[in-house]
């Protein structure tokens, strides 16, 4: 009987250390360690800065965090932001060269021979029919001159 209460009395202060509200390894938990921020923080100034590495701090001593490393300069690049390959700049020598020279070496295009011409029609196919006058105001056969108004 004896051994029984002495048993329930070690399970009991085993117990006790799991427990929150009230005695425990930590007083208040984990949260103590940390700072609350008496500001909204965006990370724009020096005291956003301070707070940010406060809190780093008290995780690397208190919560056994690996310091952070070195930040990436790809995190910092503006979005869409594309790499420009620098293009050597071209010496006044060159430039005039250039201008000199490209006209006479540039392809020449090649000589086509004309077509010959279309074949004559033949006599046999009716004279289009005369156009109504709306229509040839709407759309005429031979461009309007000044001297027809």
């Amino acid at each position: 009987m004896i051994t029984r209460f002495i048993l329930i009395g070690l399970v009991g202060a085993v117990l006790a250390g799991c427990q929150t509200t009230g005695p425990a390894s930590v007083k208040g938990g984990e949260c103590r360690i940390f700072e609350r921020p008496e500001y909204a923080i965006r990370g724009k100034r020096q005291y956003d800065q301070d707070w940010i590495d406060g809190n780093i701090e008290a995780g690397v001593g208190g919560c056994g965090w690996k310091r952070p490393k070195a930040r990436p300069a790809s995190f910092d690049a503006a979005p869409g932001q594309k790499v420009v390959a620098l293009v050597k700049k071209r010496s006044v020598i060159r430039r005039i060269k250039d201008r000199v020279v490209a006209p006479f070496t540039a392809p020449v295009a090649p000589v086509v021979a004309t077509p010959p011409p279309p074949a004559a029609s033949s006599p046999s196919t009716p004279p289009a029919p005369p156009r109504d006058a709306v229509d040839e105001l709407l759309h005429p056969v031979e461009p309007i001159r000044g001297d027809r108004l």
